[in-house]
């Protein structure tokens, strides 16, 4: 059997699901195993933001900005949400959090 061994935690992401098949899975188990998971979708409460629902489904407030983009089909002003908006919930790469954070900032 073998074993892998990670560094620390850094070496997971927030939002970034690692699938992997069980140990003697056929190729077509396998194969199943790692499909791609279904997109992740939210339904806005009453008060809640962009900034709140950030924070609950992506882990940081801050990139607020990723829910905006991802959902400027149903959101045409980002201080605006309405309750039982569905938003679709992105998976935000680490090298793009710096710079929704400048954006955050930029439109307060």
């Amino acid at each position: 059997m073998s074993r892998i061994l990670l560094a620390g935690a850094a070496a997971f992401v927030l939002g970034v699901a690692l699938v992997a098949p069980p140990m003697g899975a056929t190729p077509d188990a396998a194969r199943s195993a790692t499909r791609p998971l279904e997109r992740r979708v939210y339904e806005v409460k009453a008060g809640e933001s962009l900034w709140i629902i950030a924070r609950a489904t992506i882990g940081d407030g801050t990139l607020w900005p990723a829910l905006y983009h991802a959902n400027r089909d149903q959101i045409k002003d980002p201080t605006r949400v309405y309750p039982g908006q569905r938003l679709a919930i992105p998976t935000v790469d680490p090298e793009r959090r710096e710079a929704l954070r400048r954006e955050a900032d930029a439109l307060k």
